[in-house]
């Protein structure tokens, strides 16, 4: 099991279609590089929609989400070897 995290991130993201795909973000002072992106799923937090998106930098997976109210990325779990270390 991955642990649950409700982080902050700085994500840089490509847009195709009006999907974001991300490429790269910054968690706890290291960027890392995703190299897939391997769900998408939307949830409704409030009266706001959240998409999450499970990505991979090759090493670990990550649950990333976008608030689409407020434009706010954070972290919500890591799962893999590498950790934030």
């Amino acid at each position: 099991m991955g642990t649950q995290l409700n982080d902050r991130i700085s994500v840089g993201a490509v847009f195709t279609g009006g999907a974001p795909a991300p490429a790269w973000f910054v968690w706890n002072g290291r960027r890392y590089t995703v190299t897939a992106v391997t769900m998408r799923w939307r949830t409704a937090e409030g009266s706001a929609t959240v998409l999450h998106l499970g990505v991979t930098d090759g090493t670990n997976l990550f649950e990333l989400t976008l608030n689409q109210q407020t434009l706010v990325w954070q972290l919500r779990s890591v799962d893999g070897g590498g950790g934030n270390g």
